[in-house]
């Protein structure tokens, strides 16, 4: 009994030290946690007002002191030491003592992007082999800090943690963890054996200018005007909400009457007797990314329903998918039905007594206001339909607005970098991994800007300014087309590789592990010794591990062929020899392109076409989803590239 007594009172005493303990820190730093080994940084925090705090590292006999002022700030600089741990820190102010225990010391990397990066080894994601994953995810020496979601408008010191600070890699922890950010940190140890640390800061769905501060958004190209009213309305949350909600309503109204197929002056184009025959074709169901690109506006599809003599005068049950964002169906010129709403489905009920036997007309008018836009899932009839554009938004209004609500948005420039972002720029790190671009899909000339801009952006924040930064190039995703020039996840990737024109930037290409029916590849062990490699090579110095693939460098015209040669960049190897290379494209000096056959010849690839006299361009996995098999003995693909610039 009397040590039950003694154990209670232990406890309490404990507890009331805990409550009464004074010193607080940035939530970055908590047991568990490694920091950056070999660095020296400043460690600010609060303790009770004018008082002495006292640090102990655990890895110096010598404590610091620092004095804290008026508001109860201080700070000290700290060095830490080679690899190792753990030790025990302790900051004690007159009111109490704050105690950090199984402190490492090792490397710490920070995992940002959308939801590719968020994607968890369970939870949602369901990567490749997931289960045995997480089961084996013992590695005390890594450790997992994740950070909550914040949408703040100015930048915040405070970033509270989903797993109640830093914890140790287990198969509960590593859970709902980033995948990538695991499988990265693990490739690492394996090959290091020292402590890593990573930080999961991530968001699905989100863009990049969100991942921005406002300083440097301020010179990315469009969004100086929305920087602007940002900084007019002293980023106040209701003041830009009447802004946005003002703007909302004059953008909106400019399409009121725009649409000519509802014109009520001329024959409105769910009628039997309007020639479509100038119509191009659309297959249903399919996304519009890869034939309409970024369009926004209304699009008119019609065709002919061939119905059987013995279904003519029944009810026919119509089933259009889901349609992102909203539809009108007209069968044989009377409406059948609407929806709203991107996530909502499309059925309806034809009354038989619109139903006859052989030539039927149906008719879908889509609105889109942004996103993709198109039809999913399965359709009642699929297949090539005749459509026309009623009006593009890009057209009618192409002044750009900002169309994100200022009010807990995550897309809105600049929050995600002040609530998940602009909290660790004092936490010494040694370097970021980056996988985003799905969201910025349909504005690659703009992403160029955006992407090289965060990366200068975070590295003056942390006061490095050649830090390593390995950005992950968008995977192969959508429909298969063996031509497709006007690809705009094509364009999306060579902006992400045009951030290798920066210092210590380097591009993982995974255009060989994507999934036409799921931007959310599964293969993400994959992408994390890829990732893993660039670091290994260029940060830690294993350089007999190769870790990049040769780069397009210029082109020669040859006897009717064109002669495509390579540069090694530090840590690539030859690509395999192959006499069939599918994924190029090319063309003259018509412009039109042409599936092309290719082979190696040393460090050269060799591309022609019948069709093709004398070739001027030629582009190699310049498609949604190309299929591409130029690569290296370990397995790094070549990056899509062009030789021109149409």
């Amino acid at each position: 009994m009397k040590t039950k007594v003694s154990l209670f009172l232990i406890a309490v005493l404990l507890c009331s030290v805990s409550l009464n303990a004074r010193v607080v820190l940035p939530p970055a730093y908590s047991s568990n946690m490694v920091l950056q080994q070999k660095t020296t940084f400043e460690l600010a925090g609060h303790a009770a007002p004018g008082s002495t705090v006292t640090i102990s590292t655990g890895w110096s006999k010598a404590a610091l002191t620092a004095m804290s002022d008026a508001q109860g700030r201080w700070s000290v600089t700290l060095t830490t030491p080679k690899a190792g741990g753990p030790y025990t820190m302790t900051f004690a102010d007159r009111d109490g003592e704050l105690k950090l225990t199984n402190v490492l010391c090792g490397e710490v990397w920070f995992c940002s992007g959308q939801s590719n990066m968020e994607m968890p080894v369970l939870g949602w994601g369901h990567v490749l082999n997931c289960e045995e994953e997480a089961a084996a995810a013992n590695y005390p020496k890594i450790r997992l800090y994740q950070v909550k979601r914040n949408t703040p408008l100015t930048p915040t010191d405070e970033a509270e943690s989903n797993l109640d600070g830093w914890q140790e890699c287990s198969p509960t922890t590593v859970a709902n963890f980033s995948a990538l950010a695991y499988f990265y940190a693990r490739e690492l140890w394996q090959h290091l054996g020292i402590p890593i640390g990573v930080i999961d800061s991530s968001w699905g769905g989100t863009s990049a200018e969100a991942w921005i501060s406002a300083e440097a958004m301020e010179g990315v190209v469009d969004f100086g005007d929305h920087m602007k009213m940002m900084r007019e309305n002293n980023y106040d949350a209701d003041r830009l909400m009447a802004s946005y909600e003002r703007q909302q309503q004059e953008y909106q109204n400019s399409f009121e009457g725009a649409d000519p197929g509802l014109d009520s002056e001329c024959t409105p184009w769910y009628a039997e007797n309007l020639d479509d025959s100038k119509w191009k074709t659309i297959t249903v169901p399919g996304l519009w990314a890869g034939k309409l690109g970024t369009f926004d506006g209304t699009l008119w599809m019609r065709r002919e329903v061939i119905i059987p003599a013995d279904q003519a005068g029944k009810d026919l049950k119509l089933d259009m998918g889901t349609i992102d964002d909203n539809d009108i169906c007209w069968w044989n010129g009377v409406c059948v039905g609407k929806t709203e709403g991107w996530m909502a489905h499309s059925e309806y009920v034809v009354p038989g007594n619109l139903v006859r036997a052989g030539k039927n007309l149906l008719v879908c008018h889509i609105e889109d206001t942004g996103g993709e836009g198109g039809i999913r899932g399965d359709v009642t009839f699929p297949g090539e339909w005749k459509y026309r554009i009623g009006y593009d938004r890009a057209e009618l209004a192409p002044q750009r607005i900002p169309m994100q609500r200022p009010k807990n948005d995550p897309n809105y420039p600049t929050v995600l970098y002040n609530g998940m972002v602009a909290p660790f720029i004092h936490f010494p790190i040694q370097g970021c991994i980056w996988y985003q671009g799905c969201n910025n899909v349909g504005r690659a000339a703009q992403y160029e800007s955006l992407l090289q801009t965060l990366i200068t952006d975070w590295r003056a924040r942390w006061g490095k300014p050649h830090m390593p930064f390995y950005v992950v190039q968008l995977a192969n995703y959508l429909k298969h087309y063996p031509l497709q020039p006007d690809s705009e996840w094509a364009l999306l990737r060579e902006a992400q590789s045009q951030s290798l024109h920066l210092k210590n930037v380097g591009v993982a290409t995974i255009i060989d592990i994507g999934d036409a029916d799921d931007i959310h590849p599964k293969n993400k062990q994959e992408v994390g010794r890829r990732m893993a490699a660039m670091a290994l090579y260029d940060v830690y110095g294993k350089k007999k591990l190769p870790c990049r693939a040769p780069v397009y460098a210029s082109c020669t015209v040859s006897d009717g062929a064109m002669r495509i040669q390579f540069a090694r960049p530090a840590g690539s190897e030859p690509f395999v020899q192959d006499a069939n290379l599918p994924g190029f494209i090319i063309a003259g000096a018509d412009k039109v392109w042409h599936v092309a056959t290719a082979h190696t010849e040393g460090n050269e690839v060799v591309v022609s076409s019948p069709d093709v006299a004398v070739p001027l361009a030629v582009r190699y996995g310049w498609a949604d989803n190309p299929e591409c098999t130029l690569r290296t003995a370990s397995g790094f693909p070549v990056s899509p590239f062009r030789t021109d610039n149409w």
